[in-house]
């Protein structure tokens, strides 16, 4: 029984933990917090998404560059005078604690979780690295008021943590989804173990089961009853960070649309020889190799040399393991499908012998848990599927660690 409540807990392991390729942008700047778009800025069906408080998958990266407090403002700001810049750069500074405090509010429950679940290593290292971002995003800005007259133009810190914010903001969605579905199917699970329990305790008052059967199918309900109470905890919380991140005050009853199937004509767009190369060039960690002081002495031009060679070997090996996961991802996201597919039919055939009185109440309950249990195993498998090709797709874009 134990196994079946750790399949429905799968999904959860990946909240916060996905990204996915970065549309272009408009050129003009971002109109900044708490101020709409100019109409001329976009089209009228993309200004309408941006303003109708429907949150969509595809219009993340947008949101996030016209209305994420930080993102919008640096970018508003950075075109001012310097003088401007270091005033946003104040303002920033001032709401600094406030910022980290609310990232810590996620993190420090998920590290927690984390002992329970290690599936959750990659969601605690996302949202770590996301308050790594947030802290390099207020020094680069101090990086840039200081070299203001030679580095006006250095966005890299910029642009580096709005990439971040955006991959953040992308795996929030996706965990809030999975945990919408999960809650789903937990409901179900609970009514059915529900019924399990009191066909239990009726078979055993008649000398029918033992008390084993009755406190295993006991067991298997507070199980699940637990695991429907946390959902709900975490998905308060994760709906918090999606309107941190993408400008929504908690209390505009924005409404998160399902995720669209995972498209897997991405896989087809894969080459690892021409996307590991585009890694290397967008690497924010060797892109500062290659920028880095030459060195006047031969050891110290030497030693930078062998540290950008080292560096790309390492974002090779890293891109690599990347394209293994997603293929591996790949694999078992069709052995789920297989499984689930098969059943569906299975499922299908317990209704109509239940109907016709040729199955018993126990064992057409039985078939429910274990169709259930297939499909939350698929929905985890194309979760993880999401995650595998959105961190591929980011080490393309530049975020790929360099360790």
């Amino acid at each position: 029984m134990r196994r079946k409540n750790q399949i429905l807990a799968l999904g959860l392991a990946a909240v916060l933990t996905a990204a996915s390729a970065v549309p272009a942008f408009a050129g003009d700047a971002p109109t900044g917090p708490g101020a709409e778009p100019e109409p001329e800025k976009y089209d009228a069906a993309t200004l309408s998404k941006l303003q109708d408080n429907v949150l969509e998958y595809d219009e993340l990266a947008l949101r996030v560059r016209e209305y994420n407090p930080n993102i919008s403002e640096a970018w508003r700001k950075y075109g001012e005078s310097k003088e401007d810049y270091q005033n946003m750069l104040t303002e920033l500074e001032s709401t600094y604690d406030d910022s980290m405090d609310n990232i810590d509010a996620v993190l420090k429950p998920l590290k927690q979780a984390e002992k329970l679940m290690p599936q959750l290593k990659g969601t605690v290292k996302q949202m770590s690295s996301l308050k790594s971002g947030y802290h390099s995003l207020v020094q680069g800005i101090r990086d840039t008021v200081t070299n203001w007259d030679t580095s006006k133009r250095n966005t890299s810190q910029i642009r580096q943590y709005e990439k971040q914010v955006i991959s953040g903001a992308q795996s929030a969605m996706i965990g809030y989804n999975t945990i919408v579905d999960n809650k789903a199917t937990l409901d179900t699970m609970v009514d059915l173990y529900q019924k399990q329990c009191d066909m239990y305790q009726r078979m055993a008052a008649l000398g029918l089961a033992n008390q084993t059967d009755v406190v295993s199918a006991q067991t298997s309900l507070i199980g699940a009853k637990s695991q429907l109470a946390s959902l709900q905890s975490q998905q308060d919380s994760v709906y918090r960070t999606l309107c941190l991140l993408l400008g929504y005050d908690t209390d505009s009853g924005v409404e998160i649309r399902n995720l669209p199937d995972f498209d897997m004509s991405r896989l087809d767009g894969m080459n690892l020889k021409a996307d590991t190369k585009k890694a290397i060039g967008n690497n924010y960690t060797l892109i500062g190799q290659r920028t880095s002081a030459k060195g006047e002495t031969n050891a110290q031009i030497a030693a930078r040399l062998n540290t950008i060679e080292e560096g790309e070997q390492k974002l090779t090996i890293e891109m690599q393991r990347l394209y293994q996961d997603v293929l591996d991802k790949k694999a078992a996201y069709e052995a789920a499908m297989t499984g689930y597919e098969a059943a569906e039919k299975s499922n299908g055939a317990a209704q109509r012998q239940y109907q016709n009185g040729l199955l018993s109440e126990m064992q057409y309950v039985g078939t429910q848990i274990s169709y259930n249990q297939k499909k939350a195993a698929k929905e985890s498998a194309e979760l993880d599927l999401w995650t595998a090709m959105n961190a591929y797709d980011w080490g393309i874009e530049g975020l790929a660690a360099v360790e």
